[in-house]
């Protein structure tokens, strides 16, 4: 069956310059892909259709997404400033709304149209932790204060990044579950 499979722990940027963007921010958590089991559905066959659609629409939005966020983290690699890092940062927020409009337009298979709501209610999860991190680097604070903005939002993503494997993982059982 299609299944989510997370590609590995994000990598950690925590230096000054990189401002706690990640290489890997959803590290995966929205890579889908087709499993052997796909082909002996039998009387499922629109279904195993529909979950084989699923899967390369979202394949296509994860990937588009894993280029913006390699770009950012060259971005934030390389600022000189904070407002550096907070255009960075800015463009990371459009990337997040952009992902959420693409996962509300693909039309998931019945079997998971709540599971995949959810998947998009995991992901919104990155507003909060984002518009936070942005204030923080506005306000021009201290470089004491910003590594504090910096810290806390690589934690705060962190459990963003949890709460997207629980969803993406809960996604990935229920189309598994269609070849049972």
């Amino acid at each position: 069956m299609p299944s989510v499979v997370p590609t590995g722990a994000p990598r950690r940027r925590t230096g000054p310059r990189a401002a706690g963007l990640r290489r890997r921010v959803l590290g995966g958590a929205l890579a889908l892909a087709a499993g052997a089991g796909l082909a002996g559905c039998g009387g499922q066959a629109q279904e195993v259709r529909d979950a084989l659609t699923y899967t390369g629409s979202v394949n296509r939005v994860q990937a588009g997404f894993e280029r913006d966020l390699d770009e950012l983290r060259r971005s934030a690699d390389r600022a000189e400033v904070p407002a550096d890092v907070e255009r960075a940062v800015a463009r990371l927020a459009r990337s997040v709304d952009g992902v959420q409009g693409d996962l509300r337009r693909i039309r998931p298979p019945g079997a998971v149209t709540t599971l995949h709501r959810d998947l998009i209610a995991a992901f919104a999860r990155w507003s909060p932790p984002l518009e936070r991190f942005a204030r923080a680097l506005r306000a021009r604070r201290s470089p004491i204060a910003l590594r504090r903005a910096r810290d806390a939002f690589v934690r705060d993503t962190a459990t963003v990044e949890r709460g997207l494997g629980v969803a993406a993982g809960r996604v990935n059982d229920r189309l598994r579950s269609l070849s049972d």
